[in-house]
């Protein structure tokens, strides 16, 4: 195979790198001690709230906004929340006040920054899983009420844990309360993997950082990125994303040694973390080290077996060391999981191209 084939093959790989999971002027800040009087976390969020509703939406900030929603809100809740309420009826206060009469609605979306920057999720009334458990632990904090975050790969939700009572709060229902096993089985939770935990407000403060860093990198501000993810690194080391997606804005970057060690370091929190492993394949590749990236896209594959850019990937690497049958049979299998994918097509295209072969299975020939 000559460097021209084993060039293309390569420039083919990087096509799946998975971003974590995205303008104006200014730096985001680095966290500050909390006025005298104030919470800590609910302070911290918000001043982070304001500068990415000024940087990522490019809006204009009412700084007395959230405080006076958040204080409007706390007394409607307090009459219900206080005294003699135990921890069921305290679950259901929030939703009832919160969900039904104030009308705050769930939004999917992850890469909408309005649907997590407390200010837009307070004007608007909606937000995703991140933007609804932040109003839900700023009130809670208010009102002294013992909801803590918690965190699944890529989503999170509340937990209600006081007084022998533990209930969580899933706001892509509604607010409807699930088991712990729904959520294993719902996000593939093998004892292996560091999630499910009740979080400390640093913690939430640090999953909260990560979700802004990712807002700031699909700016194309990646140093910007980095700096928060340095930060939500030191408030929640043990957060395997925290990690991935430092990993991704340095290998946007170019740092590519610095990007494949934080990739390692979120595989050593979360050996199932199947995209780490996916972009991890990806630098290996680029360094000659075939076998190494053949082995990590494998396990990534097995992971998300039905991950077609994933076994794109894998097909890739195997083609770039001149291992062509196998790349052709993983190429083949990708597109029957993703038949309108052109690049997968292409691939498999040059793949068969390079073996001096069809799809058809009859050799190339030149015209007469």
């Amino acid at each position: 195979m000559n460097r021209r084939s084993v060039a293309a093959f390569l420039g083919a790989i990087f096509w799946s790198c998975v971003f974590g999971v995205s303008a104006g002027a200014g730096t985001p800040p680095v966290l500050s001690p909390a006025a005298a009087g104030e919470s800590p976390f609910p302070s911290a969020i918000l001043r982070h709230s304001a500068q990415g509703s000024r940087d990522l939406l490019g809006l204009p900030v009412d700084p007395s906004l959230p405080e006076r929603e958040i204080a409007r809100l706390a007394d409607r809740l307090r009459p219900e929340v206080t005294g003699g309420a135990d921890g069921g009826e305290v679950v259901s206060a929030f939703r009832r006040i919160l969900l039904m009469e104030e009308g705050f609605t769930y939004d999917k979306s992850a890469s909408d920054p309005a649907n997590y920057l407390l200010e837009s999720v307070l004007t608007r009334k909606k937000g995703n899983c991140l933007g609804l458990s932040l109003l839900y632990l700023a009130l809670a904090d208010r009102l002294g009420i013992p909801f803590r975050g918690v965190y699944v790969p890529s989503h999170c939700f509340v937990r209600y844990e006081g007084n022998g009572v533990r209930v969580n709060v899933e706001f892509a229902e509604g607010g409807a309360s699930w088991e712990d096993d729904r959520y294993r089985r719902e996000f593939r939770i093998t004892p292996a993997r560091p999630y499910l935990q009740s979080l400390a407000p640093a913690e939430m403060l640090g999953v909260f950082l990560k979700t802004l860093g990712a807002g700031y990198s699909r700016k194309g501000r990646e140093e910007d990125a980095i700096r928060l993810y340095d930060e939500a690194g030191r408030l929640y080391p043990g957060l395997p994303d925290v990690h991935y997606n430092a990993g991704v804005s340095l290998q946007k970057l170019g740092r590519l040694d610095e990007a494949a060690g934080k990739y390692r370091r979120a595989l050593d929190l979360d050996p199932e973390m199947a995209a780490a492993r996916d972009n991890l394949s990806i630098l290996l590749a680029g360094r000659g080290r075939y076998e190494e990236a053949i082995a990590e896209a494998r396990r990534a594959v097995e992971l998300e077996p039905w991950n077609a850019a994933a076994r794109g990937n894998l097909a890739a690497a195997y083609c770039g060391c001149g291992r062509l049958d196998e790349g052709i049979r993983e190429y083949r299998m990708a597109v029957e999981i993703d038949p309108g994918n052109r690049r997968l097509q292409s691939g498999l295209e040059r793949a068969y191209f390079s073996r001096g072969s069809h799809p058809g299975g009859a050799s190339v020939q030149a015209l007469p």
